[in-house]
């Protein structure tokens, strides 16, 4: 990653829909593959997939495992209320970052979770660009998100591959949000049946 350690470990917060983004914890990949698995095609944006699509839950998990084990590269999950409901995987390229890849869970899409997830990715970039690979099914995607066009290929398959790019120092993006980077990820929920000890925690009858 371009940007420092501790800059890297913070987490983005939106405390008022309990939303966070942090570094997935490996105890989560199996959960973010099956988030990955569902892509219907070759950098799909519908299976909220950029760069290459996975057949199987398999397959995804293997691409999450190979990226661990990538210099310069980390691996993000999106939470609401600490369910894992999006991750991300961004990796050095060069002088940029590169989006290896993105997905959002089947019943979170369409709710600008996977811009928030881009967004972050910008965020933790820092003065580097970031890039991304897509299709035609994911390019108007990009686009309204913030990407630009930098070039485009024919894959060997023949389908038109697109190279997008997105830099925006300072943290200014397009779509900005009101939350907050922090070391403290969000507190659990507590319940009626939830007691609070002298010390601050909490404890279930």
């Amino acid at each position: 990653m371009s940007t420092q350690e501790p800059v890297a470990k913070l987490i983005f917060i939106d405390p008022s829909s309990r939303f966070e983004i942090k570094l997935l914890p490996v105890q989560d990949d199996a959960t973010a593959a099956i988030i990955l698995a569902p892509a219907t095609g070759e950098g799909s944006v519908s299976g909220s997939v950029s760069g290459s699509a996975y057949s199987s839950v398999e397959a995804a998990a293997q691409a999450i495992a190979e990226l661990r084990g990538v210099d310069k590269s980390a691996i993000y999950g999106a939470y609401v209320d600490h369910d894992l409901v999006a991750a991300y995987g961004i990796q050095r390229d060069g002088m940029a970052n590169t989006v290896a890849f993105i997905g959002v869970r089947s019943d979170h899409q369409r709710r600008g979770i996977g811009r928030l997830c881009l967004q972050d990715a910008l965020r933790r970039s820092g003065k580097r660009p970031l890039v991304a690979e897509t299709d035609d099914d994911g390019l108007g995607f990009y686009k309204a998100c913030g990407f630009k066009l930098v070039g485009r290929r024919v894959h060997p398959s023949g389908r038109v591959r697109y190279r997008l790019g997105w830099h925006a120092p300072g943290l200014r993006f397009k779509g900005g949000s009101s939350g907050a980077l922090t070391h403290q990820p969000l507190s659990p929920v507590t319940t009626d049946n939830d007691t609070q000890d002298d010390d601050g925690s909490s404890s279930h009858d």
